[in-house]
């Protein structure tokens, strides 16, 4: 795994998801989540396959996790742990 800048990870993460939240399709107010907390990461965790794009409530669902961790990747098709 490659580590990212933050920008990267943004862009990257966006493009993967092709612009839109991975679980409503939504286009706008759009954020990159960190799957796993970035906190837990010494180095900040701005990999690729620790985001996922998604609008504002699905965003906040994702914080409180009340969308797991593996819904998360599955919607955006990671597969790599």
């Amino acid at each position: 795994m490659k580590l990212l800048t933050r920008e990267d990870f943004k862009e990257k993460s966006l493009k993967r998801d092709k612009y839109k939240c991975v679980f409503c399709k939504r286009k706008e107010s759009l954020a990159v989540h960190h799957i796993i907390d970035r906190k837990l990461f010494t180095d900040g965790g701005y990999y690729l396959d620790n985001g996922a794009t998604v609008c504002d409530e699905h965003h906040w669902s994702c914080e409180k996790t009340d969308i797991s961790v593996e819904d998360v990747r599955k919607a955006c098709g990671i597969t790599n742990i």
